[in-house]
């Protein structure tokens, strides 16, 4: 869909599961995409800060909460009050003034991974934490996506001071992965407005792009520079946080410039994520540890601090030829202290004891990454399956980083495809596609539906055909009710802005309203809206008193748009006009992709 002449800048903002970030760029200047490196307390740059928040009560309202900070900041103020309360309990406990009635220092609540809250209930695999009490999953978003807004809205401001930026004018690209359902992205778009960065009532502000999708335009030039062909097909492995995505394109045209292609099939994925590692590590060293799942505990905060020393070791560990090579993990000297009692014990222990270090073998090492990294080549292996001919995977995204998983990708598949890639910089490659991909709206000309969609209408009933208990008479004339009016069914290819119309009739005579609900089902010819698989995506009431001479002979136009900044399903009359001013049309957040 083509920019609203109105806007000046474009952010793709990638809000990921583990850590988020966005770039940015002129409208007038495209080819000058920024990513933003330079997040508060951040202690080195990094185009991205952790997707975590830190919450603390307000004072006198016991289930009242306000943000005290978020990202890196949340981080270390979250590190720092864990350890200004545990050196308080331990004053007290050596001093013998367990029963001092003065208050112990606060400590809030440290909120992480809040992004799979929206995460399809049948595919969540992580256990998440309940909410406190007066907190919701949609106020932690929102709190989050406001405070990321406004370092935004700050920098582009310093960035081009020429220019009196607000919202208003702002282009927002919001990312999010391909599994999601559209309860999800409604979330998701309600949290962008109630965080302040786009209206209510204007859907041309945001557009939400698909994870991968997003990848696959920031991934074109380094595919370019592989000399890719017309017809090519590019499978992009967009492996993330919690996320993994896959989707194939194929080239239909390649410009000086510019390029078009079409999508093959449709995305799939898992939630077979970086987090999925950390939660095997932290498995691995509770295992090893006698004493960490009782620390872990006491003091929440050795977690993060195992967290970041695993990230490093994460991202470096990969050579498949150095097999006797170890992994160091500098432990916290809290966590050590606990340790001691257990040194006669484990060898393992004792060795940390001497050095701080825990030591794990790369045996031990491919013990954890490989479920994870074993689900990320089945992924990718039955794409390729399903889509025969790929030349090119592009692999992006924060598990990207891993020595380990792009070695075993190229073991497995070098010998299927002509290049094997991970683009520059696979971090900020979801936030870079999401700019690229507003600035260059002609560049997918069609996708693959992943649902079936329609409509519910009142239908002829058909002996033999339909179930009795959908049969109704109206005026006389047998009907059947709750039929499924198919527009596109799951699997179809459809052209980018395509327009799919339907016309309908009153039911009844002397009817004054139409009701027009859209449903979609996982099954390509369900004949029921009731049927098992259908699900009602939304729905609205039309007037159509406004001109009853041609009674049941009205004919209402329905006509359903795809490839928008939504999937727009618009009711309008033909030959009769309408009654009072109402909504007549719908919109679904399911911009850039069909789920």
């Amino acid at each position: 869909m083509p920019l609203n002449p109105r806007r000046m800048v474009v952010v793709g903002l990638d809000f990921g599961t583990t850590y988020s970030g966005f770039s940015f760029a002129l409208i007038s200047e495209p080819y000058k995409i920024n990513s933003f490196f330079e997040y508060p307390n951040s202690s080195n740059l990094y185009p991205k800060t952790p997707t975590v928040s830190y919450y603390k009560k307000v004072p006198g309202h016991e289930d009242q909460w306000r943000l005290n900070s978020w990202g890196f900041t949340a981080r270390s103020e979250y590190t720092r009050d864990m350890a200004k309360l545990t050196k308080e309990q331990r004053r007290r406990k050596h001093s013998g003034a367990q029963n001092d009635n003065a208050p112990l220092p606060e400590v809030g609540r440290y909120i992480t991974k809040f992004k799979l809250y929206l995460a399809n209930e049948r595919m969540a695999r992580v256990p998440l934490p309940s909410l406190p009490a007066g907190l919701t999953n949609e106020r932690v978003i929102t709190d989050y996506l406001r405070e990321m807004g406004a370092l935004i809205l700050k920098t582009l401001r310093g960035q081009y001071r020429n220019l009196d930026l607000t919202n208003d004018l702002i282009q927002w690209c919001i990312t999010v992965p391909s599994i999601w359902d559209n309860v999800a992205k409604s979330v998701m778009k309600d949290c962008m407005v109630r965080a302040g960065l786009v209206s209510g009532t204007d859907d041309s502000h945001l557009s939400i792009v698909l994870e991968p999708e997003a990848a696959f335009f920031h991934c074109y030039q380094h595919l370019h520079e592989s000399a890719i062909t017309v017809n090519d097909k590019i499978l992009i492995a967009d492996i993330g946080g919690g996320t993994s995505d896959i989707v194939v394109e194929q080239v239909v045209a390649i410009g000086q410039s510019s390029y078009q292609v079409k999508e093959v099939t449709f995305s799939s994925g898992g939630l077979c994520g970086s987090i999925y590692v950390d939660q095997s590590f932290i498995k691995f060293m509770i295992q090893s540890i006698p004493c960490l799942d009782g620390a872990l505990d006491q003091q929440p905060s050795l977690y993060a601090s195992l967290l970041k020393e695993w990230d490093e070791a994460k991202a470096s560990f990969g050579d498949l030829t150095r097999s006797n090579r170890s992994t160091d993990i500098s432990l916290h000297y809290e966590l050590l202290n606990m340790m001691k009692p257990y040194a006669s014990m484990d060898n393992d222990v004792a060795r940390a004891l001497n050095d701080g270090l825990y030591e794990i073998r790369y045996d031990q090492m491919k013990s954890i990454f490989d479920p994870i990294i074993n689900q990320n080549l089945t992924l990718i292996s039955d794409k390729l399956r399903e889509v025969q001919g790929v030349t090119v995977i592009a692999v992006v995204g924060g598990l990207a980083k891993s020595e380990y998983l792009i070695q075993c990708i190229k073991r497995r598949f070098s010998s299927e495809v002509r290049h094997i890639i991970v683009p520059g910089n696979p971090v900020s490659a979801i936030s870079l596609g999401a700019v690229m991909s507003a600035l260059n709206p002609d560049t997918i000309i069609s996708r693959v539906s992943k649902k079936t969609y329609g409509v519910e209408c009142v239908e002829e009933f058909k002996y033999g055909v339909d179930r009795e208990d959908h049969l109704q008479v109206i005026n006389n004339l047998r009907r059947c009710r709750n039929r499924f009016h198919i527009y596109v069914r799951k699997g179809d290819v459809v052209n980018v802005d395509q327009c799919i119309s339907k016309t309908y009739y009153p039911a009844r005579s002397g009817q004054t309203t139409m009701d027009v609900t859209l449903f979609s089902s996982e099954n390509t010819n369900p004949r029921y809206t009731d049927e098992p698989g259908v699900k009602m995506e939304g729905s609205f009431t039309i007037d159509i008193s406004g001109d009853m001479t041609l009674d049941e002979k009205r004919i209402v136009k329905e006509s359903l748009y795809f490839g928008r900044s939504s999937l727009e399903l618009v009711a309008e009359p033909v030959n009769f006009f309408l009654g009072s001013q109402g909504p007549n049309q719908l919109h679904l957040p399911i911009a850039e992709g069909f789920v």
